[in-house]
């Protein structure tokens, strides 16, 4: 039996696959990706979320995650253990891998967290981009594809770019004020490499507005380490000011205004005064290297909208290199 792989394909609103070795693997630990998680010493499984069809003909493949931990962070570095295939479409992926519960918050998502990042593929793209993630020996992998298997629904992984429901729409972000906007996972890169030192945080500006097709919401930031190397901490602290006259936030979430912001934890952004519709935050970090912050910027306060939606989301990626010593 050494040696020997099964593969298996899992296909429900995006998609995951195992591939397993037997002899390596312990299957009182790690069991499928859908599977009922355990509390710990688990692994993290990627996920193909589905297609957007892009205006110039290209499409843009989604990719997120799953760490089936209860409180385990999962780092994995880019390389053998962290890879996507055709190589022309690596390095995108994250490096690290919280834990995320949208369900104990009272949102729908459960503990996956999509769109993190995404690949995209010229308009007439065939085939697969697998993303292969390796914990502890132990090996998961995922094809992002435009077609579904069989001849039923060949677009069954397409996802809408249209309204929700209510209206809602993904939020535009910006890294100048009068800079380009864009929406979608694919998001936007900042222009420049920060460059900071450890344990002296760098700060950082964005503007993000709602685009619903309704009564226009105010917008929340949350911040991901999306890569680092692994084991290094960043710290996160907002500078936005608490938006005049908001709801007290549901419990279990974090108060308004400025203070430390823990990894995806929601920062409301102010609509009116100095700071509308801008999220300022400083990045702190205890480890030399190169790192990739995640900004999302969702809409998720408005009734048709969620983690779990796929519609109400768009991500903001900043370099930084930090250096040991003070420069």
């Amino acid at each position: 039996m050494q040696g020997l792989k099964i593969t298996i394909t899992l296909s429900v609103l995006g998609m995951a696959t195992l591939t397993v070795g037997v002899a390596a693997q312990d299957w009182t630990q790690r069991e499928f990706p859908l599977a009922p998680s355990n509390s710990s010493d688990n692994f993290v499984a990627p996920y193909f979320d589905g297609f957007y069809q892009n205006e110039d003909g290209t499409y843009t493949l989604s990719f997120g995650f799953m760490n089936r931990n209860d409180e385990d962070l999962i780092e994995i570095a880019l390389g053998e253990d962290n890879f996507i295939e055709p190589a022309e479409f690596d390095g995108a992926q994250p490096t690290s891998f919280p834990v995320v519960s949208y369900t104990r918050l009272g949102l729908f998502g459960g503990p996956r967290e999509r769109g993190a990042f995404g690949v995209v593929v010229p308009a007439d793209f065939e085939g697969d981009v697998w993303w292969t993630v390796t914990t502890d020996g132990y090996t998961t992998r995922v094809p992002g594809r435009l077609e579904s298997p069989g001849r039923i629904i060949k677009g069954a992984y397409e996802l809408s770019r249209g309204a929700m429901a209510a209206g809602s729409l993904r939020p535009g972000i910006r890294f100048e004020e009068d800079g380009p906007e864009v929406v979608g996972i694919e998001g936007i890169r900042y222009s420049q490499t920060l460059t900071a030192s450890v344990g002296e945080p760098v700060e950082v500006r964005f503007w993000a507005v709602d685009r619903g097709e309704r009564e226009l919401v105010p917008v929340n930031m949350s911040l991901w380490k999306h890569q680092g190397p692994v084991g290094a901490t960043v710290a996160f602290e907002s500078l936005t000011e608490a938006p005049a006259g908001a709801a007290a936030p549901r419990r279990g979430f974090r108060a308004h205004g400025p203070g430390p912001v823990r990894t995806g934890e929601a920062v409301l952004l102010p609509t009116e005064g100095a700071q509308a519709n801008m999220g300022h935050f400083t990045a702190m970090f205890d480890t030399p290297g190169q790192y990739v912050i995640r900004v999302r910027v969702d809409n998720f306060n408005a009734a048709d909208s969620g983690p779990g939606l796929q519609c109400c989301w768009s991500n903001g990626y900043v370099v930084v290199s930090v250096n040991e010593d003070k420069y």
